[in-house]
């Protein structure tokens, strides 16, 4: 079996035991792109302010997604200030801002899960 036909298994598999989550979002975004491994690197890479997670650009979808996802973006966000020993410090619009780390957050944790090199 070939990476990218792994990959869109477990993908799917994310998505089908948990389809509300944010990790099922994450994977929604990674599916949608014709190399996965691909879409981790230059989404950890450049950021969603690069413009490329399309449902993440605009404020309304942002404040959206960050509404929906509160209490796990709030887990990713206490378990990164636990590992760093300070608090974030958001700039801009916090719930954009917020929306943007945790999806960011939760691929870079998917990239390991998935064990892809990025």
């Amino acid at each position: 079996m070939g990476t990218q036909t792994r990959l869109k298994r477990q993908l799917r598999g994310i998505i089908d035991n948990a389809p509300h989550s944010l990790k099922a979002a994450v994977a929604r975004e990674a599916l949608d792109s014709d190399d996965i491994s691909c879409f981790f690197k230059d989404l950890l890479s450049h950021g969603c302010q690069s413009g490329m997670i399309g449902s993440l650009i605009y404020y309304n979808d942002t404040h959206e997604f960050y509404d929906k996802h509160y209490h796990e973006i709030e887990e990713l966000r206490y378990d990164l200030e636990q590992s760093i020993g300070e608090a974030l410090q958001p700039k801009g619009d916090l719930k954009n801002w917020f929306a943007w780390l945790g999806f960011e957050e939760t691929a870079r944790l998917l990239a390991d899960e998935l064990q892809i090199d990025w």
